[in-house]
């Protein structure tokens, strides 16, 4: 029905991208309904893919379609095989154009959303990027000698000791001291621990 279709490209405009919209039609019994108004039964349907839209008549009565919203649009996948470990440059990325409503849930569809981030595991060229293929790149690797800062007002302690974990930006690690006591603080720089003190 018209009423859907109108509806449902109502609703699909924030997707900023090419939108297809296909409403299935009523079966041949469906009475005559006068002044349709269009709704969604759950508000946790998705923006794309299957989606259900009642059709409220005048009467009081309901009805309800059955409708595909594919969403057309550009994502990036890496332009060659990726090993492990490594991290995501502008180099490594190429442009793709397709249905992106019909890639993975959890797909990274924009460069920025990867770069600076390394891989979990291989990525395979030509292949939608997952969101848990990638991670914070690690500032502090596990065994190595770090930097222990605490700072507050007056004062400023430097000390070293090595890393019992890996972590990335804010991370909380936890550092054996020279002296074997352990300390627990936020990666705050490569290499760096900071410690919070209760000391102003």
């Amino acid at each position: 029905m018209d009423i859907a279709h109108a509806f449902l490209e109502q609703r699909s405009r924030h997707l900023g991208n090419k939108v297809q919209i296909k409403v299935a039609e009523p079966s041949a019994h469906w009475p005559h309904c006068a002044a349709p108004e269009a709704f969604l039964p759950s508000k946790n349907q998705p923006d794309w893919g299957r989606i259900t839209v009642g059709i409220r008549c005048a009467s009081g009565s309901t009805r309800y379609l059955q409708a595909q919203v594919a969403v057309l649009g550009n994502y990036w996948v890496p332009r060659e095989n990726i090993p492990a470990g490594t991290t995501i440059t502008e180099e490594l990325l190429r442009r793709e154009k397709g249905e992106i409503s019909a890639l993975p849930t959890g797909t990274l569809l924009k460069r920025k959303e990867m770069l600076g981030l390394e891989s979990r595991r291989p990525l395979r060229a030509g292949t939608p990027v997952q969101q848990y293929q990638l991670q914070q790149r690690a500032l502090v690797k596990r065994r190595q000698t770090v930097t222990l800062v605490a700072a507050g007002r007056g004062f400023n302690i430097q000390r070293e000791g090595r890393a019992l974990d890996e972590g990335a930006m804010g991370d909380k690690v936890r550092v054996r001291l020279p002296d074997r006591q352990i300390i627990s603080g936020r990666v705050s720089g490569r290499g760096q621990i900071h410690v919070t003190t209760g000391r102003n």
